[in-house]
C-alpha cells in the first residue's frame, strides 16, 4: 500500500469510476427533464457516488504526494487538514448515498403498493400479485441496504487505514 504506483493506479480507477457515475447521473437527469420530470442533482445516487469516488481519489493522490515527499514537509500543516477534510467529505457523501438509496427504495415500495391496490366501494381490494411484488421489492430493498452498509464499512475501514498509515508515516519522518 506504500507503493506510489499502486496508489496512482488506484486513484486513476476511482477517478474513472467517479467520472462515469457523474456522467451517468447527469444523463439520467437530462432524460428526466425531456420527460418533464424535475430531478435534483443531490438526490441522484449516481452523481453522489461519482463525487464520492473522485474525493476518495483525491485522498489517495494527497496521500501519495505526502509519502513520496513531493510536497515539502513544511506544508504538512496545510496538507494534512486538507487530507482529513477530503476523507470526511467522502464519508459524508457515502452516508448521503446510503440515505438516498433507502429513500429511493421506500419510494419504489410505496409506488408498487399504490399501483397494486384498487378501490372498490370505498374499501381497498388488493390484487393477488401484490404480495409477490411486495416480497420482491422487500428483497430488493434489503439487498440495497446490505450493499450500502457494506460500502459504509469499506469507507470507515479506508479512513482508519489511511489515518493510521499517515500517523505512522509522520512519526517516522
Amino acid at each position: 500500500m506504500n507503493n506510489p504506483t499502486f496508489l496512482s493506479l488506484f486513484s486513476l480507477v476511482f477517478i474513472l469510476l467517479g467520472s462515469y457515475n457523474v456522467f451517468t447521473g447527469s444523463r439520467r437527469i437530462r432524460e428526466a427533464h425531456t420527460r418533464g420530470v424535475t430531478l435534483i442533482w443531490y438526490k441522484q445516487i449516481n452523481i453522489l457516488t461519482g463525487v464520492e469516488y473522485i474525493l476518495l481519489a483525491l485522498v489517495f493522490i494527497v496521500s501519495s504526494l505526502v509519502r513520496s515527499k513531493a510536497i515539502p514537509p513544511a506544508l504538512n500543516g496545510i496538507v494534512v487538514p486538507i487530507y482529513f477534510v477530503l476523507l470526511l467529505a467522502a464519508a459524508i457523501l457515502a452516508g448521503l448515498v446510503i440515505r438516498q438509496g433507502i429513500i429511493n427504495a421506500r419510494t419504489i415500495r410505496a409506488q408498487s403498493r399504490s399501483s397494486s391496490t384498487t378501490k372498490s366501494n370505498g374499501t381497498s381490494a388488493i390484487v393477488e400479485q401484490a404480495g409477490d411484488e411486495e416480497h420482491t421489492t422487500n428483497l430488493e430493498s434489503y439487498a440495497l441496504c446490505l450493499a450500502l452498509v457494506a460500502r459504509l464499512h469499506v469507507h470507515i475501514a479506508l479512513a482508519i487505514i489511511y489515518s493510521s498509515m499517515d500517523q505512522h508515516h509522520q512519526e517516522s519522518v
